[in-house]
């Protein structure tokens, strides 16, 4: 134990002295955790704490190891810190008067790696470098962590692309896009010149296809590594979007568009983006024959008009009872649009009619139905349009009755005059069933048997209506078919 010393407790009441010299000569450039380092460090060596590491600085300082190693490192290569021991790790900070007059005396003297320094200077041609181009390029060895081998790979690049004008600004912009890709050696280096050359080869083959013969631009070059590196093209995949590219201005502005959706879209390699393509020109042939199925041409399908036939396709219908959808929506509207051709997809959806020979079957059985109903209307003294229920009445009578379109002639002359004259041929037809009738000849039999009242000698029929008027509710109930009676009891409980 020391004959004096202060208390543990007088560091946090004492203050660090910081000289001026390292505030404008060292802090200003420095980044703000080296700051933070540096300040602990300089305290500790007025205060020092036992037992201190760099486990233990970083925990106070809330950085990682590496972080305040990465500090110390910096602050080695400006000659304010030195590694004095490995095991324990320590360092011995030195008196900046003390550093600023070694300088003055030994002009010459670097505190950097000096073989390092003149391998800089060697590449870049004897160059005259200001103070801030060196702390660049140190930068790139320490903050981003490019080995010094690494570095003077990059500048001699550099030297060689710019023909001997070096820009530190476009060698900065290089040295960070290889610390994020990871490059840590030669051998990374030398796979990015291939990869390089490579890339700048592809963008020349694109840009001749798209008309221009000049040098890649940075801007060009930058858009380029974009869609391979971020989007995740493959070449082929470029190469194959340029099809599209035939629709307007060829440039690589209008081809980042188009790489753009594909990209959204998730077609990455050709065969997909090929495939996908071929779809969406499909897609446009296909809306451009509903449009004319509409009568409207010469116009450029849009995205929701696309997204409204994917639906209906997605619902069911093929091609070409869109198109026979397409074909009915304009024939009945005198025009059309895409909701009639939908109303008219869903209302047959809701029948089972799926496909267009279905469309067509039913269209043609409604039409021999309607022309059927109208016979039925003249010989019944009707005058009206055919409809969905006289036609289901028309089904029925046919298929479960089993009456054929004369006997139904026949049933529609004796309803003639009748309030419900289809009404009262179902009771007519359906009494002829169940009596076993089923020729005209034997249904106009019964008829005029019930009309002369059973067996009476044959005379001239009346008028139904006549009959109608001269017999009571029961008296009809003897000498009328069941289904008469049962109609004209309906009406007489009406009256």
């Amino acid at each position: 134990m020391a004959f004096c010393a202060f208390d543990d407790s007088a560091a946090l009441f004492d203050s660090t002295p910081v000289e001026n010299m390292f505030i404008t000569e060292y802090m200003l450039h420095a980044p703000g955790d080296f700051v933070k380092v540096y300040l602990y460090a300089l305290m500790l060596c007025y205060h020092p704490v036992k037992r201190m590491s760099v486990a233990s600085m970083a925990r106070d300082l809330d950085m990682t190891e590496d972080e305040v190693n990465r500090a110390f490192r910096y602050w080695a290569r400006d000659g304010l810190v030195r590694q004095v021991g490995d095991n324990p790790v320590c360092y011995k900070l030195f008196n900046l008067k003390q550093i600023t007059l070694t300088r003055a005396e030994n002009p010459g003297e670097q505190l950097y790696n000096r073989n390092f320094t003149k391998e800089i200077d060697r590449i870049l041609g004897g160059r005259t470098l200001l103070p801030d181009d060196y702390q660049l390029i140190f930068d790139w060895v320490d903050l981003l962590e490019l080995p010094e081998e690494v570095v003077l790979m990059l500048l001699q690049i550099e030297m060689e692309q710019s023909r001997g004008h070096v820009s530190m600004r476009i060698a900065d912009e290089h040295a960070r896009q290889w610390a994020q890709s990871g490059v840590r050696t030669v051998e990374d280096v030398e796979k990015i010149i291939v990869l390089g050359k490579e890339r700048e080869k592809q963008l020349r083959r694109l840009l001749r296809r798209l008309g221009k013969y000049h040098n890649p631009s940075d801007d060009e070059k930058a858009m380029y590594q974009k869609w391979i590196e971020e989007w995740g093209f493959t070449p082929e995949a470029i190469q194959e979007a340029c099809k599209e590219t035939t629709k307007g201005t060829p440039t690589m502005a209008y081809l980042d568009g188009i790489l753009l959706r594909q990209h959204q879209l998730g077609r990455h390699d050709v065969k997909a983006l090929e495939t996908g393509m071929l779809k969406e020109h499909s897609a446009r042939d296909f809306a451009r024959e509903v449009y004319t199925g509409l009568g409207r041409t010469g116009i450029t399908p849009t995205p929701d008009d696309l997204e409204t036939i994917r639906g209906w396709k997605e619902a069911g219908a093929d091609e070409a009872l869109i198109l026979l959808a397409a074909a009915a929506a304009h024939r009945r509207s005198g025009g059309g649009n895409m909701d009639d051709v939908g109303t008219y997809l869903t209302r047959w959806r809701d029948r089972g009619l799926t496909t267009a020979e279905a469309v067509r079957a039913e269209s043609a059985r409604v039409r021999a139905l309607n022309a059927q109903l109208h016979e039925v209307y003249d010989a019944a003294g009707m005058e009206k349009r055919p409809n969905a229920a006289d036609r289901d009445k028309l089904c029925r009578w046919e298929g479960e009755l089993g009456m054929n379109q004369e006997m139904i002639l026949q049933a529609a002359q004796y309803a003639r005059g009748m309030s419900d004259p289809m009404r009262f041929m179902e009771r007519i037809l359906q009494n002829w069933r169940a009596a076993g009738i089923a020729t005209p000849e034997a249904a106009r039999n019964e008829h005029e048997n019930h009309l002369r009242g059973g067996n009476a000698a044959p005379k001239a029929a009346p008028r139904l209506q006549d009959s109608y008027l001269r017999h009571t509710p029961e008296e009809r109930r003897e000498t009328y078919s069941a289904a008469m009676v049962n109609f004209f009891d309906e009406e007489d409980e009406d009256e």
